[in-house]
Formats: structure tokens, C-alpha cells, sequence
């Protein structure tokens, strides 16, 4: 019973749907149905509900999802025991949006202590750049705020998604993001941004008219800019300072809140492999110990 079919099964579990599952697991929806298909007759059980759309899990299913999750954690487990510090070396150079302080420290950090003769160089640029680079093989891999298109030469490998929030001041407490956005002065973060452009998109499709009246490169101003009564701003909500956070008052932009997708980007037949897949496995465990909320 291959573990990869056991993984999948517990994301669709997860998820919610086949769909989403493809998305976690950088495989295509048909791949997840095979999988699916040639773990039930080995198991020789029906683990989904197929009369519904999306298919869900069948009682069988919910059964044994606590112990497929103990068999998979187990085997991980395993194969980490086996690996050895030096196993893998050399170097890498990684690419990063602005604003992911709160998940790469301790990336880096646990790869360092795990992988001790790995080298990992970290470069800071905003999404654009960051793809120019990755396809003309002077990055390894990026993390970035992915854009509605990607070159095909790219593997994307999801991350997390997140909300973007409305920032203002304490005193502007109550009202809605619509409000927020028509009566006050816009303080925008740098608009050739990725997460920039969708805010711009998503104004223009609601009609909402802003004033806006600086622009700013470093979260720490843009967010002190607002605090001081200076005008509103849009942000995801990871970027929002921790030590800030009582000083302003937060509201979700849009309804439901629209969502920026943070992205692993490499090539498609990138040559380090492994060194890679460690790399965002390390970014998705610490991913999970996040509690990224509106």
C-alpha cells in the first residue's frame, strides 16, 4: 500500500473535496480519483459517498481515517529517523515576498539544525522579480504571493492561503470595510506588489472609489502610517505586525474575505529535487503551528 495514496486520502479528508486534495498534493484531480480508486480495492473497502457532489467520505471511510493519519505519521517518522544530518549538502538559494517573517525563521531554523552541512541563501523580492529569477535559474526556488497566471516551465506548491484585512485606527472601531475604504485617505503598500495588483483588481470590481494618498515599501511604516490616524490600508493578515495588532483596528476585505495564496515556485525538472521537497516540507509543518485568523 503505497503511502502517498494514504496522504491523499487523509487531504481529501481534510479538505473537503477531490479538487482541493489535487491542489495540496501538486497532482491533478484525475491522479487523486485513481489513487483513490486503487486504494479501495486494496483495502477492499468504499471509502467515499460517490452519490454526491463532491464526494464525501463514506462511514468505512471515517473509520479508519484515524488510523490511516497514525500509519502515515508513523512511517514519516521513520523515514526522518533514518535520514542523517549530512544527507543533504550543498546550497540553495531561496527567493521570499516581503512579510513572511512569521513563517521563515523557523524554516530555516529547523532545516539548519536537521540538515547541518545544507546552505540555505535567502534573497527578499517582490513577486514578479522573484518568478524572472526562479526561470532564469539564478534562484532555486521562491516563495511568493502566486498570480492568477505562472509560467508553465514552473511547479507550484501550495503553501497556505490567508485573508486580506482592512487596517485603521482604534477610534474607526465598528465600521465596515466598505466605510473604512470610502470615507478615509488610502495608504497603500507598493503597488507593483503581487498581493497589490488583486487589491486594486478587487476595488475596481466592487466600485469602491479610494483616495490614495502615499505609497509604501516597508510593512512596518505602512502599518505605524495607519496606527497614527494618518489613513486605511489593505494587507494580508500574516503581514500585520503582532506588536501593532491592539493598536488598530482589523476588518475583512470582502465578504467572504478575499484570500492571497502563498505559493512555492521551482522548475519543473529542477535537478535538487530533495533538497527542495525538504525545504517545503519544512515550510508546511511550520505552516501548521500558524494560527493565521481575521
Amino acid at each position: 500500500m503505497h503511502t502517498k495514496y494514504l496522504k491523499t486520502f487523509i487531504a481529501i479528508a481534510e479538505t473537503g473535496s477531490f479538487h482541493a486534495a489535487a491542489e495540496v498534493m501538486c497532482i491533478t484531480q484525475a491522479a487523486v480519483s485513481m489513487q483513490m480508486k486503487t486504494l479501495e480495492e486494496q483495502l477492499r473497502l468504499e471509502l467515499f459517498e460517490r452519490n454526491v457532489r463532491p464526494p464525501r467520505l463514506s462511514n468505512s471511510g471515517k473509520l479508519i481515517l484515524e488510523q490511516v493519519k497514525d500509519i502515515v505519521e508513523r512511517s514519516d517518522r521513520l523515514v526522518n529517523n533514518l535520514s542523517v544530518s549530512g544527507q543533504l549538502s550543498g546550497s540553495i538559494r531561496i527567493g521570499t515576498i516581503p512579510g513572511i517573517s512569521f513563517l521563515l525563521p523557523e524554516t530555516l531554523l529547523w532545516l539548519r539544525k536537521k540538515y547541518r552541512n545544507l546552505q540555505i541563501r535567502v534573497f527578499s523580492y517582490l513577486t514578479d522579480e522573484l518568478i524572472s529569477q526562479v526561470l532564469a535559474g539564478k534562484l532555486d526556488a521562491a516563495v511568493i504571493s502566486e498570480p492568477k497566471i505562472l509560467d508553465q516551465q514552473l511547479l507550484s506548491r501550495h503553501i497556505l492561503s490567508e485573508p486580506l484585512v482592512v487596517l485603521a485606527p482604534k477610534n474607526l472601531t465598528g465600521q465596515t470595510d466598505r466605510s473604512l475604504l470610502k470615507n478615509n485617505s488610502l495608504i497603500s503598500f507598493n503597488r507593483k506588489a503581487e498581493v497589490s495588483l488583486r487589491i486594486e483588481e478587487v476595488l475596481r470590481s466592487r466600485n469602491i472609489k479610494v483616495d490614495p494618498i502615499m505609497e509604501i515599501d516597508t510593512l512596518e511604516t505602512f502599518q505605524v502610517m495607519v496606527q497614527k490616524g494618518l489613513g486605511v490600508g489593505i494587507l494580508p493578515i500574516s503581514s500585520v505586525r503582532t506588536h501593532l495588532r491592539d493598536s488598530l483596528y482589523l476588518v475583512p476585505f470582502g465578504s467572504p474575505p478575499i484570500q492571497r495564496v502563498i505559493s512555492l515556485i521551482q522548475h519543473t525538472d529542477h535537478h535538487k529535487t530533495k533538497t527542495l521537497d525538504a525545504f517545503y516540507s519544512a515550510m508546511k509543518n511550520n505552516t501548521g503551528k500558524q494560527h493565521i485568523t481575521a
